[in-house]
């Protein structure tokens, strides 16, 4: 059976596949849960960032042309007792000789995925860096835990990693029973500073959704879950409070932290706007179009903002690497998806047919967030404006415009409403008519849709 809601994007690509969820109404809600955070909240207001640095540290520029990134590599283990590391991942280019490793201590071997390797001094950390034909990519390895200091963040957005089980309340469909991470799970970064690192991610994300989003008692608190049973992660949006859950994966070595991205993106995007939210409207067939590329462009600029403000929000280089490492790994699967949209035809896709095996839709979305990086690299709104500016168009979505969009019949008039919303949002978030950019590439924008779309907001 082909998946019916959620896509998942794995950060790393060796993990990188289409990960199912089926959201049965059939299973029970349980009760409230009392959430325990183990980060203590700050009276202290939020520090105020710029939207982009002038300069900026990290871009996804250099990945969004030229050869494709194939390679990825993460942490997969550390034996403290034995000081055995294992390093983990793929190059998707299938290399015929096998990967080096320089350990970060003078000694290098060659080998492949999965390679292993002990160190006799683990009183200091290190940087490993492993070579595939022309690509390289650096990857921290954690003996000594590294500090972060904790900026003020708004309590109203805190994200918890619970250590037992919790129970939920559901607003639409029924949830199964999940479990807790334990701490055999923080090897090599603490819960607490996790939980810290994904309360960073909510801020922005509420930052980027306009402050616009369906509050459950005045706060949009998430928490991660355990489902031991997934091929990755799936967001939770629906439930009380606000929840995501991971495989074993999402905390088995590094983290996996665009992929918790992608699914906090899920979270906000399909609670907005508050008033008539995009979540339990538009599922089906249908869906991707806005909640694929939203949670994909939510990602991609939360990586970029964290990683463009590491002094702001206290964060060690080493854990910027790890995210650094986790958003390239992941903006080069949108980036193959793009190059497969035009290797394909341009054939543009807003329905995902239940009668065929693949996703008609997961090129299509990949082609919108993209676009989405490969402007934001050049507006002067940078990725935080624009995506706010998209959103207060996606926020105008009202009955009429469900109508039109189509949820459970498909059409040539649906595909274009859809398509067209897109690409309304997109071009006021860059100030500029992109209408003809992705008529080149087979978007059947309609004018007079697009005419009426912005018309809501030259109203506001």
């Amino acid at each position: 059976m082909k998946r019916t809601y959620c896509f998942v994007i794995c950060a790393a690509v060796f993990l990188s596949a289409c990960t199912s969820i089926y959201i049965s109404t059939e299973q029970s809600a349980k009760s409230t849960p009392t959430i325990t955070p183990t980060v203590q909240p700050s009276s202290t207001p939020a520090p105020t960032l710029t939207a982009t640095p002038i300069e900026p540290k990290f871009s996804f520029k250099p990945y969004l042309s030229g050869a494709l990134t194939t390679l990825s590599a993460q942490v997969e283990s550390i034996d403290l007792g034995s000081k055995q590391v294992t390093i983990n991942g793929v190059d998707t280019s299938q290399p015929l000789e096998p990967f080096t490793f320089d350990w970060g201590n003078g000694q290098v071997t060659t080998s492949w995925f999965p390679a292993t390797y002990t160190y006799q001094n683990t009183s200091r950390n290190y940087v490993v860096q492993v070579k595939s034909g022309a690509q390289s990519v650096s990857v921290p390895v954690v003996f000594v835990p590294v500090s972060l200091t904790y900026a003020p963040l708004p309590d109203s957005v805190r994200v918890s990693i619970p250590n037992d089980y919790t129970n939920l309340q559901t607003r639409l469909y029924g949830i199964g029973s999940y479990s807790y991470f334990d701490d055999s799970y923080f090897t090599q970064t603490s819960r607490q500073d996790i939980e810290y690192l994904l309360w960073v991610s909510a801020a922005i994300q509420y930052d980027l959704v306009n402050q616009n989003v369906f509050m459950l008692d005045g706060d949009f608190q998430q928490v991660v879950l355990r489902d031991p049973q997934a091929g990755g992660m799936y967001s939770l949006w629906f439930t009380s409070p606000v929840s995501f859950a991971s495989a074993d994966y999402g905390f088995t070595g590094t983290p996996q932290y665009s992929s918790f991205f992608h699914e906090m993106g899920h979270n906000f995007t399909l609670n907005s706007p508050s008033h008539y939210y995009y979540g339990g409207k538009i599922d089906g067939n249908a869906n991707a179009i806005y909640s694929e590329t939203m949670a994909n462009i939510f990602a991609q600029t939360t990586a970029y903002e964290i990683l463009n403000h590491v002094e702001e929000y206290g964060i060690d280089a080493i854990i910027a690497l790890d995210i650094q490492n986790s958003a390239v790994s992941s903006f080069s699967v949108t980036r193959q998806g793009f190059e497969n949209y035009i290797a394909g035809g341009t054939q543009f896709h807003s329905w995902n047919n239940p009668d065929t095996q693949e996703d008609e839709t997961f090129d299509t979305f990949m082609t919108l967030a993209y676009m989405f990086c490969l402007h934001a690299d050049e507006s002067e709104n940078g990725y935080r404006i624009s995506a706010q500016r998209m959103m207060r168009v996606l926020q105008k979505f009202n009955p009429d415009w469900l109508s039109l969009y189509s949820p459970r019949a498909n059409s040539t008039e649906a595909e274009s409403f859809r398509a067209t919303l897109m690409v309304a949002a997109m071009s006021y978030g860059f100030n500029t008519d992109l209408r003809e950019d992705f008529r080149n590439l087979g978007f059947p924008v309609n004018d007079d849709s697009y005419t009426s779309i912005l018309g809501v907001m030259e109203d506001s």
